[in-house]
């Protein structure tokens, strides 16, 4: 069973000729922004979804993308090391949906750093499965990719579908640098040193 946001043609940009999944964080001007910003561009591909549900109006370019990121920016704004606590983006994206009047209730589910506090692949998927039906993208904390190259340690990125297998494994999707990439959703919170976390929004539809 594949769960996924219904329209994924919403964060898809043209770009050179080519689709480009969601936002990226070199698109902004500051240096600082383009080595911390993964959280805000994040959050700007969640809110932008959100707001296209309402509105209509889809970001279409990469003009218009950086000009939500910037917008986003102050709302979840990196710390010195980054931002690298999950309440910290699901804080600004309730303050967001909250100062432009969007519907919407923003929440977290943590992957602490220690394993045995850790929740169950199967809690977890299913937190990730509510949010997805409740159509928005999930923020995803990746503090440690657990020996998987693909994914960035330290660092945010957009999660947009969830498949389970028949044999019980999980594979997430996510969006980062153009591209998506699926991962073993089970693999990582196994093998995460560190942890991590998760930013949804539910209600988006009442």
């Amino acid at each position: 069973m594949k769960y996924t946001v219904r329209r994924p043609e919403w964060f898809t940009l043209t770009i050179d000729g080519r689709p480009h999944y969601g936002y990226d964080q070199e698109w902004y001007p500051d240096r600082w922004q383009k080595l911390a910003g993964c959280g805000p561009t994040t959050g700007s591909v969640i809110i932008a979804y959100i707001e296209t549900k309402e509105t209509g109006m889809a970001v279409a370019t990469q003009e218009a993308a950086l000009a939500k990121m910037l917008t986003f920016w102050p709302y979840a704004t990196p710390r010195m090391h980054g931002l690298y606590k999950t309440r910290w983006l699901m804080e600004g994206v309730a303050s967001y949906l909250a100062d432009h009047r969007l519907r919407g209730r923003a929440d977290m589910m943590t992957v602490p750093l220690l394993r045995p506090l850790r929740p169950k692949a199967a809690a977890l998927a299913d937190y990730i499965r509510e949010g997805l039906e409740a159509d928005a993208p999930l923020g995803f904390l990746n503090l440690h990719n657990g020996g998987n190259s693909a994914l960035y340690s330290w660092h945010w990125m957009p999660f947009i579908a969830l498949e389970k297998s028949a044999d019980g494994r999980y594979t997430g999707t996510v969006l980062d640098e153009g591209r998506m990439i699926d991962f073993d959703l089970g693999a990582w919170l196994r093998d995460s040193q560190f942890g991590g976390g998760f930013v949804r929004v539910m209600d988006t539809d009442k």
